[in-house]
């Protein structure tokens, strides 16, 4: 599993580098809303229609304060149009007052005075040229349509295919793991040990005696004291404990056999503890034997 950790990391990461981008696009959408805003306001001192506008500059101010927007464009790296922003902000809060207290066309005067058509024009221009840019559209108040949706779903499609490697890692190193271990618990399950330990075999009201010669938690090799041809299931005796078992295999001097129900562990270390190997034939028959 630790080979595929650095891939995660990478994948993780990926997902979340869009966020930049969207959060870039988010900043030129305000700034677009306020450059229709100013435009759409200029109009309506020079035509006298359109008075939506002035609620809808009024409302640009109040929700996007100069300090925090700055701040904005700064960690996204657009702060190029910022110093064009706060003068027109500045200028259209003057002309907002004007229009409050001395009527639209001492507003549209001042405009003119100030420049402020002009300074509207020229932000505007710098506004659709930013990397977010995709579709310009003609009228009043030239307006930035930004790809955010589509920043999103490229987003999306970057972290599905990030959760879906995540969890094909994940479940593929899971399933690895637990093939290991059920390997593992079959090896030491069935991993043999050579003994002398004597035993009883009980099988169709015959008792013989006999050697264990290699032992495992699953089954035994067994050499009997004399030549016997034994059947399928057997009964075994040794160091205290009854083991019912099945035959799997005989040959002329040995047959092998697997218990119904596994030995326990701790008590097949104490059984060869009992009964070690003594003896090179012995030993030599339990080396065979494996």
């Amino acid at each position: 599993m630790r080979q595929w950790l650095p891939i995660i990391a990478l994948l993780l990461a990926t997902g979340l580098l869009p966020e930049r981008a969207a959060a870039s696009c988010a900043v030129h959408q305000d700034l677009s809303n306020l450059h229709r805003a100013s435009k759409g306001f200029l109009s309506y001192l020079s035509s006298g229609q359109g008075a939506y506008y002035v609620q809808h500059l009024r409302s640009w101010i109040s929700t996007n304060p100069p300090a925090p927007m700055r701040q904005r464009m700064r960690a996204v790296g657009i702060q190029s149009v910022a110093a064009s922003m706060d003068e027109l902000l500045q200028q259209q809060q003057v002309l907002l007052k004007i229009l409050s207290s001395q009527g639209r066309a001492t507003a549209l005067e001042t405009a003119r005075h100030m420049g402020t058509p002009a300074l509207a024009a020229d932000f505007g221009t710098h506004v659709e040229a930013l990397p977010c840019d995709e579709v310009k559209e003609s009228g009043n108040g030239s307006k930035l349509v930004a790809v955010a949706a589509a920043d999103e779903r490229q987003r999306q499609q970057i972290r599905n295919a990030a959760i879906a490697w995540v969890s094909f890692l994940v479940l593929g190193g899971s399933a690895l793991y637990f093939l290991d271990r059920i390997g593992i618990r079959k090896i030491r399950r069935t991993k043999r040990y050579p003994c002398a330990v004597p035993c009883v075999l009980q099988t169709d009201g015959r008792t013989v005696q006999a050697h264990l010669v290699d032992l495992s938690r699953a089954g035994a090799k067994v050499r009997p004291d004399g030549p016997c041809e034994i059947p399928g299931r057997v009964t075994l005796s040794f160091g205290g404990y009854t083991v019912d078992a099945q035959v799997r295999w005989q040959t002329a001097g040995y047959f092998g056999v697997q218990f119904s129900k596994d030995f326990n562990f701790i008590q097949l270390h104490r059984l060869l503890e009992a009964f070690p190997l003594e003896g090179k034939g012995v030993r030599e028959e339990a080396r065979l034997g494996v």
